[in-house]
């Protein structure tokens, strides 16, 4: 079969084994991985440079005391990587790198541009999502936060009208809402004499301050976060005591101790404001939603004359343990573990751990399969996933047995 994958996820406290010797559940120790010849003799650099190019290796891991093996390749099949000694080496290793959401803001950034503040006005951010799903592959959907001004218009009323509108209408949104929305000012803010800090949920619009008198007032804003102006900015509806409570739910994490400055009501009045739009992590469970992403979306404003800034765009990362359950996934699939599909299913077997982070070895073999009337060229593949986002891993001395240098992992 066409494009065979077999993963394995390797414990990241089990070193792979190097002194030549026959692989088995007592020589590999619980959850580590070794590279074998045909004879399962564990190869270290050396052993795998003596082999001829046609001689076959694969990969075997000890999972719950029995030798789990992949398919044979061939050496001199292998697809050759390039590590930085320049010197190439069979596939690709590559370090875990985290998942990025992208950040999208209009008006105000942060440093420069300026909500429009006309009389009785409507405006409106309009979001097409571009992710790669069944729905936004044919057609995008488009989503809105529309807000009309008053007589009295201020960017602080257009900024914070666009944040309430645009989080009220993603809530109906699957994957976690999609998108938080946040005000942006300007204005420099000022410390509290006393209340310096803030305990806070995320979607609680009610916070502990760490003291009780204030300088600040209701109707005042707070800026919550490290005190720079990429900080998003709250209105004041209610203080009692040590509680505060805001106009809008707390769209960041949860935290304790979070700083916080003021802007007062006159301030904000004459200030420069913006609306940030930022994709939120996807909720995720491989037994029920597999096609996992980081968030992707167009923003455009109705004024075309208010500055749009693409502040940083999403990334699906490298060994996010989201990637790596599907990849596991799949491959027990290709083992012929079709559990799943049966009714009622039976829950597969998983080694990976949610929120880990996970190095990875990719192998590729285009192997040519040979019938009594046929001949044909096959792919597959083997990836070796380590539980170790800091570099220089011990599970990849797989990688280093076939010839890339601790070096290029890091």
């Amino acid at each position: 079969m066409e494009n065979i994958t077999y993963v394995s996820i390797a414990d990241t406290d089990a070193a792979a084994p190097t002194a030549a010797g026959i692989a088995s559940p007592t020589t590999v120790a619980a959850g580590a991985v070794a590279l074998v010849n045909e004879g399962n003799v564990i190869l270290n650099a050396a052993a795998y440079t003596a082999l001829a190019s046609d001689a076959r290796v694969r990969i075997v891991q000890n999972i719950g005391g029995r030798l789990v093996s992949s398919c044979a390749m061939t050496k001199g099949k292998l697809r050759l990587g390039m590590p930085a000694s320049g010197t190439p080496a069979p596939g690709t290793v590559s370090q875990y790198s985290a998942a990025v959401q992208q950040v999208t803001v209009i008006g105000y950034n942060g440093t420069s541009g300026s909500l429009p503040s006309a009389n009785s006005t409507s405006y409106y951010i309009k979001i097409r999502k571009n992710d790669n799903d069944a729905g936004n592959r044919s057609q995008p959907f488009s989503l809105f936060s529309q807000f009309k001004t008053d007589a009295s218009a201020t960017q602080e009323e257009l900024a914070f009208g666009l944040v309430k509108v645009g989080t009220k209408n993603m809530e109906n949104e699957p994957a976690n809402k999609y998108l938080k929305f946040e005000a942006l000012c300007d204005d420099a803010g000022a410390a509290d004499a006393t209340a310096t800090t803030i305990d806070i949920d995320y979607g609680s619009k009610t916070g502990t301050l760490n003291a009780g008198a204030t300088t600040f007032v209701v109707g005042d804003l707070l800026r919550i976060g490290g005190g720079a102006t990429t900080d998003p900015v709250y209105k004041i509806t209610a203080l009692a005591g040590t509680t505060v409570t805001l106009d809008i739910a707390y769209q960041s994490a949860s935290g304790t101790g979070i700083a916080i400055e003021y802007i007062t009501a006159a301030l904000a009045a004459a200030a420069e404001f913006g609306v940030r739009l930022t994709g939120i992590e996807s909720d995720f469970d491989v037994n029920a939603m597999r096609d996992w992403y980081s968030n992707r979306f167009t923003a455009t404003f109705s004024d075309d004359s208010t500055l749009v800034t693409h502040v940083q765009g999403a990334s699906d990362g490298v060994g996010v343990w989201q990637k790596v359950a599907m990849d596991e996934y799949m491959s027990m699939g290709f083992q012929g573990q079709n559990e799943m599909l049966g009714v009622p299913p039976t829950m597969r077997t998983s080694s990976v751990v949610t929120a880990g982070e996970y190095d990875a070895l990719m192998l590729t073999a285009d192997e040519e399969v040979h019938g009594l009337t046929s001949a044909n060229t096959e792919t597959s593949s083997v990836i070796l996933y380590l539980q170790d986002g800091s570099g220089s891993p011990s599970g990849l001395a797989v990688a280093v047995a076939l010839g890339w240098a601790a070096g290029d992992f890091t």
